[in-house]
């Protein structure tokens, strides 16, 4: 009897294999041959799965995206002020999950000028966060609705700002620091 293939699973550990490889040596020197056996599988069967590297790199800025926005639910907050709080929080670089993250999506930056469905990913994806951000700030009162997008983007800005800081200098930057350097400027926004 052949052993039956769950697609998705296996398609979400290529990505994995993917992201773990761009963040140790960049989308750059990423290969497919190289991706399959960081996976243990062959070449064969990626494209079985992908295309190209194109195909491949898009499925794992989605999945990147995705894992991120699945653990963002198992965090509980006790108020839209503490939600908010949390999810700027989480654009910073403070564990391996975060940095490789970001190494994804700094490797799909880089790919998307000349990949409209690429930019159009990472586009919708910032929206999604900047319009999540936008709706926290609203409910916590900081901001009325006419002001509140202007507030989440500075919010998102600056902790995006100290997350690349801390992606190419983590030896300057160790989570504690980003914290403390996010909340510094923050802070004061917060407090309206």
């Amino acid at each position: 009897m052949p052993k039956i293939v769950d697609i998705d699973e296996r398609r979400a550990e290529l990505a994995a294999a993917a992201a773990q490889l761009i963040a140790r040596v960049g989308v750059g020197a990423v290969t497919l041959r190289e991706v399959a056996a960081e996976a243990g599988w062959t070449t064969g069967v990626l494209t079985h799965y992908f295309a190209d590297k194109r195909e491949l790199l898009l499925f794992t800025f989605r999945s990147s995206m995705a894992r991120r926005a699945a653990t963002r639910g198992t965090r509980a907050a006790r108020s839209p002020l503490e939600a908010l709080v949390q999810s700027v929080e989480r654009a910073l670089v403070v564990d391996e999950d975060s940095r490789r993250h970001w190494m994804v999506m700094i490797a799909c930056s880089a790919q998307a000028a000349g990949d409209r469905e690429l930019a159009d990913a990472q586009r919708d994806a910032y929206r999604e966060f900047r319009g999540r951000v936008t709706e926290l700030v609203e409910r916590s009162g900081i901001a009325g609705e006419e002001e509140a997008m202007a507030v989440a983007e500075r919010l998102i800005a600056v902790a995006d700002g100290i997350a690349v800081q801390a992606l190419f200098d983590p030896a300057s930057w160790p989570a504690r620091r980003q914290v403390v350097a996010l909340h510094a400027i923050i802070d004061p926004i917060l407090a309206g």
